[in-house]
């Protein structure tokens, strides 16, 4: 190669290796720094239709070829298809001479290599937006050039090729989520993060309700309700702004505009408190059925005095004097004034309601009580010791019949012997014609599962790192292997659980916070998962009556009998929501089933849509996904599950279940 070349202010000549002094003139412009040249017999010929061209960071060139390196000037020479001379100055890491190149805004890249692309996008945002532009069916390139962009501050950019190309990886999502923020895309991101990480997304969502509140805190002030309907669009999940516009209709009298604030404040965060409000509006609109319906709904989250007067006034506005009365006395005596008004004042000439912290110390049937774990809406549930082993005794209020505890004893003591993965229940003492009930309560003994429920590992913080670990599948599979037996056995003395969710799976211990070892301990039958509640079981062809919103199939939250395939769809949940901490289905068809509970006309429609929806299978491990997409459509039986469950733990997971088998038979006398 011949050339004259000018670089600042030297002049070259450079022959066929050898590089000299040239004293001629050179005629350099822009990119323009030298010629090929013809030498001969010591005459310099400039040919000026062939350039040398410097490569900068506006260089862009499809395929060159690299020719050879001027030492003295560490200069890379490469040539075009057209001719042209590229000079590159700098360090080339592995040159491949006599190879062909690209060079993309100043970076040689030999052509082929994916990993040169990709360190060459770390390096200039402006070959970020030419691989995106020239490689988008690459997904390593397009993933690392969007990460590169984000990096650079170039968000916009970032944001429009993820959404344009789809991109689905996590690491791209939680870059490109950050992106949105900046840019005032807060749901978008929130949506991510929704997926990805529960961190980010409180934290955005804390930030989100910040800006919520201070519109909040702005309206009352200025009293502008414009502000309220701005702010209801700001953060879907959050019920505030909803439920000032619900109080600012109800001093106003508007109750039947009230009613829709307060009923979407319900949908969006179905808390006692937003539930007893509901009620409040809807008695208020005159609507006592209906409000007599969702304050039930709220009891079953807990009892109060509260709500025993919202209670007693819709059975009022019913013309159900009796009952509204033993509503009313119980909120009076729990100091609700406006209660007091309303009954007979020697109805208060009974105890006062009953306070459990007075049996801490005291033994009821044999056994110690040490302290008051939790107060439901019909009873007590107690830790109690005995000869060294602890109970949990749970302690029906004396306000409430007994005719449910009676047949939830007869069946849970039964069923529960059925399988070490459920809950037993070891003694009762119950009598309808207690006379004392300090001394002689009514009360069933059951198993104390101190490791706590499945929902809370899904949720606390404290076991992220547990979620996040790559034997988290392993121990669902464990887990869920274990309570697919446990639903057999209720399901052989023809029953149907109909609440199987992740509160209702219990631990034995707690599960230790870290995958290897949260595995081991199962394995090792140290941490024994089992399922509770089974109070809530229906016997096979008896209608349902109460379910669980997300994780119950549409045909049981419309009555239907009971079959064994509602377990099946609530335990699939059950499991999707363990392994992606998310629901399968999309919130528009949970809202619009929910709403064809309350409707039947909307049922069928509801079911249709039901039927041809596709729940979101991408962050379900592969092994996972035929078990739970025939889970979902009911068409696999529990024997079924059970069985692939099996297959997942030995054939993808290597664990040797039949030899656990042995030693679990070992754990059955128990």
């Amino acid at each position: 190669m011949q050339l004259v070349l000018q670089l600042k202010d030297e002049r070259y000549l450079y022959v066929d290796g050898v590089t000299r002094p040239f004293d001629g003139k050179i005629k350099v412009k822009d990119d323009i720094i030298g010629y090929k040249v013809i030498y001969d017999a010591g005459k310099v010929k400039i040919l000026n239709e062939h350039k040398v061209l410097i490569i900068n960071n506006s260089s862009v060139v499809s395929h060159a070829i690299l020719k050879e390196k001027i030492e003295k000037l560490n200069l890379y020479l490469f040539e075009d298809d057209n001719g042209t001379i590229y000079a590159y100055i700098g360090e080339i890491a592995s040159p491949k001479f006599n190879f062909p190149y690209m060079i993309i805004h100043g970076i040689p890249i030999s052509l082929g290599s994916k990993s040169e692309i990709i360190s060459a996008v770390e390096k200039d945002y402006k070959v970020a937006l030419y691989a995106l532009e020239k490689f988008r069916n690459d997904v390593n390139i397009v993933n690392n050039s969007i990460i590169s962009l984000v990096k650079f501050g170039k968000c916009e950019e970032a944001i429009k090729y993820y959404k344009e190309l789809k991109v689905s990886d996590p690491e791209v999502s939680l870059a490109v989520a950050q992106c949105m923020e900046s840019v005032g895309e807060e749901l978008e991101a929130l949506k991510i993060y929704s997926f990805l990480s529960e961190e980010k997304y409180r934290e955005l969502e804390s930030k989100i309700r910040e800006k919520v509140n201070s519109i909040i805190e702005q309206y009352k002030k200025e009293g502008n309700i414009r502000l309220l309907n701005d702010a209801i669009k700001m953060l879907p999940t959050y019920d505030a702004p909803l439920i000032e516009l619900g109080w600012y209709y109800v001093n106003k009298r508007k109750f039947d505009e009230a009613v829709k604030y307060f009923e979407e404040a319900v949908k969006r965060v179905p808390t006692f408190h937003n539930l007893l409000l509901y009620a409040w509006a809807l008695i208020g609109s005159e609507d006592y059925k209906k409000a007599l319906e969702i304050i039930d709904k709220a009891e079953k989250i807990k009892r109060n005095a509260g709500s025993a007067y919202i209670k007693g006034l819709a059975l009022e506005g019913l013309n159900a004097p009796l009952q509204a009365e033993r509503e009313f006395l119980y909120a009076c005596r729990e100091g609700i004034v406006d209660a007091c008004m309303r009954i007979k004042s020697y109805r208060l000439y009974v105890p006062e309601p009953f306070d459990p912290s007075v049996w801490l110390g005291y033994v009821l049937y044999g056994y110690e009580v040490k302290q008051v774990l939790g107060n439901g809406g019909m009873g007590y549930v107690l830790l109690v010791e005995r000869n060294g082993r602890k109970y949990a005794m749970k302690v029906m209020k004396k306000e409430y019949t007994f005719t449910e505890m009676l047949y939830e004893v007869a069946k849970m003591q039964e069923i529960s012997k059925r399988s070490e993965h459920l809950v037993k229940i070891f003694a009762s003492f119950l009598d309808e014609n207690w006379t004392d009930y300090f001394s002689s309560p009514p009360a069933i003994i059951m198993e104390y599962m101190e490791g706590g429920d499945l929902r809370s590992i899904l949720v606390d913080q404290e076991y992220s790192a547990l979620r996040h670990s790559v034997k988290w599948p392993q121990v669902i599979a464990f887990v869920f292997s274990k309570l697919a037996k446990a639903v057999i056995e209720i399901h052989k003395e023809g029953y149907v659980h109909c609440d199987i969710k992740p509160s209702n799976i219990l631990f034995n211990k707690k599960l230790p916070r870290y995958g290897e070892d949260a595995l081991n301990a199962l394995m090792s039958f140290d941490a024994l998962p089992k399922l509770s509640d089974l109070g809530s079981s229906v016997k096979i062809g008896t209608p349902v009556m109460h379910y669980t919103p997300y994780y119950a199939h549409p045909l049981q939250r419309f009555g239907n009998k009971a079959e064994t395939m509602f377990d099946v769809y609530s335990f699939t949940v059950s499991l999707y929501v363990s392994l992606t901490n998310n629901f399968p289905f999309p919130e528009w068809l949970e809202n619009e089933i929910e709403e064809a509970v309350k409707s039947p006309e909307k049922r069928r429609q509801a079911l249709e849509d039901f039927h041809n929806a596709t729940p979101r299978l991408d962050y379900v491990p592969e092994e996972f996904k035929d078990l739970i997409m025939r889970g979902l459509k009911g068409e696999i039986s529990m024997l079924e599950i059970d069985k692939k469950l099996e297959e997942i733990l030995i054939e993808n997971y290597n664990i040797d279940i039949n030899n656990l088998k042995n030693e679990a038979e070992k754990l059955i006398s128990y």
